[in-house]
């Protein structure tokens, strides 16, 4: 397994980079919108596709980068069944992920909000905020439940192993992991204290409001795509329909961000196009010529809009999509005129 922690100084945010070292899938956890070109050059270095992007929970302390990285590669994201609306896939205690040959299991551990979950990969356990270095998270905002908190601690994160590494979602102390046994011995909040005790002191910390809940928690249910729509400028991507593909000139790069296994799969592809997966366009558009007019294809559309937008960052000046993707250009006549 290539593991990276990785870290977000402004709002103390550790990020985890987890991939399988055969196929080169990876997975992202709780990452952070400001650190995205950070995130994704590390994708790149170590020549990995990212297949998820996960949240513990709908962060109050920094607004996501799940839904950038969606719109930037072919990940999808996941939160928990009572998170983000928005994620592409939804999860609850019990639920297994694959990535490769690395096993993700989903742990139920709300408490600190009443949609966080944590995930148990081989010997390591990333708790969000539910669990942290000699602490936990804190249960005062967000349906968050003390009693509830201190059963997701004892009766789910202390039943792994001792041994088990702890991979917080913060720590403020310069520390970067400590294990189940060592948090079930030494952690003052939870260590010999009874469930009243522990209530007790969660109801007592009077801590501060965080700086950024208000910016945070809204954002974060639309998996922060609508700070991304706020703060980029709108692409200048022209449209495409299916029927106009005809009359496209011969000099028009077609480039088609699907997947591998898509390429020759029963929507097929259009001739003379190129298979330039989403996750890898970023590095092919460097040897790209910026002043040749370019097309970008997939299944629906979706796909190969973000890749449109891209490269307009990037500056190529005639970028265009085809409107609905392949299942457009494969739909009957009729169809395609309703």
């Amino acid at each position: 397994m290539l593991f990276r922690q990785l870290f977000d100084r402004e709002t103390s945010t550790y990020t985890y980079l987890i991939a399988d070292e055969e196929t080169k899938e990876a997975l992202l956890i709780d990452p952070v919108l400001e650190q995205v070109e950070r995130d994704l050059t590390l994708l790149r270095e170590l020549g990995l596709t990212l297949r998820y992007s996960l949240d513990t929970h709908v962060h109050a302390d920094h607004v996501t980068g799940s839904g950038t990285l969606r719109s930037r590669t072919s990940a999808r994201t996941i939160s928990s069944v009572g998170g983000a609306a928005c994620a592409d896939l939804h999860v609850k205690g019990g639920d297994r992920l694959e990535l490769g040959r690395l096993v993700i299991d989903v742990l139920a551990t709300p408490g600190h909000t009443d949609d966080s979950v944590s995930f148990h990969i081989g010997d390591s356990v990333f708790t969000g905020d539910a669990l942290l270095i000699r602490g936990t998270g804190r249960t005062d905002f967000q349906n968050g439940d003390p009693a509830q908190l201190y059963d997701s601690i004892t009766r789910v994160l202390f039943a792994l192993p001792d041994h088990t590494i702890v991979w917080p979602g913060h720590d403020y102390k310069g520390n970067g992991q400590s294990s189940i046994g060592e948090e079930r011995r030494l952690n003052p909040r939870v260590t010999n204290k009874s469930l009243a005790e522990f209530v007790k002191i969660m109801n007592n910390l009077d801590l501060p409001k965080p700086s950024q809940i208000d910016r945070a928690v809204p954002l974060n249910r639309t998996c922060g795509t609508a700070a991304l729509n706020q703060e980029r400028p709108a692409a200048n991507v022209r449209d495409i329909d299916p029927g106009d593909l005809a009359a496209l000139p011969a000099a028009v790069h077609l480039v088609d961000v699907r997947e591998s296994d898509e390429w020759n799969a029963e929507l097929g592809h259009l001739e003379h196009a190129e298979l330039v997966p989403l996750a890898t366009v970023e590095r092919a558009q460097e040897a790209w010529d910026k002043k040749q007019p370019i097309l970008l294809i997939c299944r629906s559309g979706r796909r190969s809009l973000a890749a449109a937008q891209l490269l307009t960052r990037r500056g190529f000046e005639q970028v265009m999509n085809l409107r609905g993707g392949m299942l457009a250009v494969r739909a009957p006549e009729g169809a395609r005129a309703s």
